[in-house]
């Protein structure tokens, strides 16, 4: 048996990662070709990804279910970054949805997400915020959905990823005490109240944003959970949802002492409690 298929959907992980890449990529065009012959799915899904919850491999299951005459409507966030810059003649460094301008390429993403839904893309999916806007546009036609992680290990992740990326570069505890700190620490009431950015003080008016725009999501998912949330998908979508793999972070998560961690739960106190709520209502 060849290598890449030795371990049935998933590639060999050995395998050299040029192959990997184009084993997925050729594994994706004909599960899309096959979708292009069976029935569409009952809705178009709007997938709102919350950054290190597990978006990579969600959107690519979803991206296998849409068939491939119809466009997929992909909100990536470099190149958005990128466009928002020249758009708006900001150095582009500065622009990042972290970042003092988050406003601003917010705001770029929202209008691609509503361009690809006047398209009628069956996927619509990035890291862009709920639109109130999309929602009673098009509404009728999407289901909106989403995947959630525990706000202590999905802040470490996001530390630990923006520091491989270069956005920042400060020990843990600085970071902690940082406005960036503080962004990643309120990701979830972000994108679920669609602003984006909280002041510290305006945490409770987010949270009652959030709470309201949680009833408008067909479906929520949870990381420790994904076999669950793949059957509510076929559920609510009529097609199952193969999910062949969890990608693992490519960097090396800090240690964590217990003076940080509870500065942690301190910082994260509003996303803990919309995650708590979240998984009552999707998760009891």
């Amino acid at each position: 048996m060849p290598p890449l298929l030795r371990h049935g959907l998933n590639p060999d992980p050995e395998a050299p990662p040029f192959a990997r890449r184009n084993y997925e990529r050729l594994r994706l065009y004909l599960a899309r070709a096959l979708r292009s012959v069976s029935r569409p799915l009952a809705y178009n899904c709007c997938y709102m990804h919350v950054p290190k919850c597990a978006g990579t491999s969600v959107t690519d299951a979803m991206r296998s279910l849409c068939p491939l005459q119809k466009r997929v409507g992909m909100v990536l966030a470099r190149p958005s970054r990128r466009a928002t810059a020249l758009q708006s003649g900001r150095p582009e460094w500065n622009i990042h949805e972290d970042g003092p301008e988050s406003a601003v390429i917010f705001g770029y993403r929202e209008h691609l997400m509503l361009y690809f839904m006047a398209d009628d893309a069956p996927l619509v999916c990035g890291h862009f915020l709920f639109s109130e806007l999309a929602y009673t546009a098009f509404g009728h036609r999407y289901r909106f959905v989403s995947v959630l992680r525990n706000p202590l290990d999905r802040l470490v992740s996001n530390y630990a990823d923006a520091r491989l990326g270069n956005y920042i570069d400060m020990p843990f505890g600085d970071y902690l005490d940082s406005e960036v700190g503080w962004r990643h620490a309120t990701v979830m009431l972000r994108y679920f109240s669609g602003q984006a950015a909280i002041p510290r003080s305006g945490v409770d008016a987010a949270m009652t944003a959030a709470r309201a725009n949680l009833e408008k999501f067909a479906l929520v998912g949870f990381t420790d959970r994904m076999p669950a949330f793949a059957e509510g998908f076929a559920k609510v979508f009529g097609a199952k949802l193969h999910l062949h793999h969890m990608r693992p972070g490519r960097f090396e998560k800090p240690k964590i002492d217990d003076g940080a961690r509870a500065r942690m739960e301190q910082l994260c106190a509003g996303d803990l409690e919309f995650y708590e709520h979240a998984r009552r209502r999707f998760a009891p």
